[in-house]
């Protein structure tokens, strides 16, 4: 979603930050998420996910690399979650899997011309491609590959936070709050599992695939088998549309079609409120029911309004053909 406003964002209380390091981290997981780590940088980052056997994404996350190891951020309430069950299947591997949290912290810069501002306030060239990034003065900052959109994610130890907050603001950034760094999210089209949606959709159902998250080359990892049945024998019947809605909504709050009656097409992921649309939401819904009447929370709930993501959808393409 552009905008002639950069914003500044902390991000602790919307997403966690797990530090995964040591000479096994790689081979570890590779063999647990659904991209490919070995082709990750230093400095650069890439979508990905952690999901069951069954293929169910316990949560998804950007991951991002500098010389000691791998950073994920998460839903914050899904971070210690993904931490205590990664640890359970650690075994012999030597890495250590541990919060980011408190010595370290997460930012956001987003805007029209936020690489621009970055450049200026901290003596570099910033990234200027989807997914790439830098370490630079213990920071490692990664431009997010959302389209027709800046936005950048920096994770630098909070002993020096302060002054990075100081730096951009004096360039002219301004205080976002995690409510506006939710709703570009949503704009952008890229969900986020929480607590309230763990285990309940398969990666490209929350459009993994088309954003860069899924590597089907890669070989095995838990939930792979049924992934790349999704994707070789078109088996997928849910994706990820942008929502909206004149009363809130909720994350984990099913959603209706006027002709299923009372059988569920979909899920709301992530939600926020929106000066344009009263609230907005990311929700996996069944393609092939989303040219109906549609309801959140009941078969005669809240009205919803189908909005427009910055990128193409299969399903709609197939339907369309």
């Amino acid at each position: 979603m552009p905008s002639a406003v950069i914003t500044f964002t902390p991000l602790r209380t919307e997403l966690g930050l797990i530090h995964a390091h040591g000479v096994d981290a790689e081979k570890f997981l590779q063999g647990q998420f659904s991209n490919d780590l070995h082709a990750l940088a230093s400095g650069h980052g890439q979508w990905s996910s952690y999901s069951t056997a069954k293929g169910r994404m316990i949560a998804n996350f950007y991951v991002q690399r500098d010389r000691d190891g791998f950073w994920l951020s998460l839903a914050a309430d899904m971070a210690d979650i993904v931490i205590e069950r990664l640890r359970k299947f650690r075994m012999m591997a030597k890495l250590e899997i541990e919060r980011g949290e408190p010595e370290f912290a997460l930012f956001a810069v987003s805007g029209r011309g936020a690489g621009d501002l970055l450049g200026h306030a901290l003596g570099l060239a910033a990234p200027e491609t989807g997914n790439s990034g830098l370490v630079h003065d213990d920071r490692i900052i990664t431009r997010l590959p959302w389209v027709n959109a800046e936005a950048f994610l920096i994770i630098s130890p909070a002993s020096r936070a302060e002054a990075l907050s100081a730096g951009l603001t004096a360039a002219g950034a301004r205080a976002g709050s995690a409510e506006d760094w939710r709703l570009q999210a949503i704009h952008a089209g890229v969900g986020m599992i929480s607590n309230a949606t763990t285990e309940k959709v398969i990666p490209q159902e929350l459009n993994l695939e088309v954003l860069g998250g899924i590597n089907f080359k890669k070989g095995c990892y838990p939930g792979q088998e049924i992934v790349a049945r999704s994707h070789y024998l078109g088996k997928l019947k849910n994706q990820t549309y942008r929502i909206s809605a004149r009363a809130p909504l909720r994350a984990g709050e099913e959603i209706f079609s006027a002709n299923m009656g009372e059988q569920s097409i979909g899920v709301v992921i992530n939600t926020a409120p929106d000066p344009q649309d009263g609230f907005a939401a990311l929700a996996v819904l069944r393609a092939a029911n989303t040219g109906e009447a549609l309801m959140a929370g009941a078969p005669d709930g809240t009205p919803l309004s189908l909005g427009k993501l910055p990128y193409t959808l299969p399903l709609d393409v197939a339907k369309e053909g």
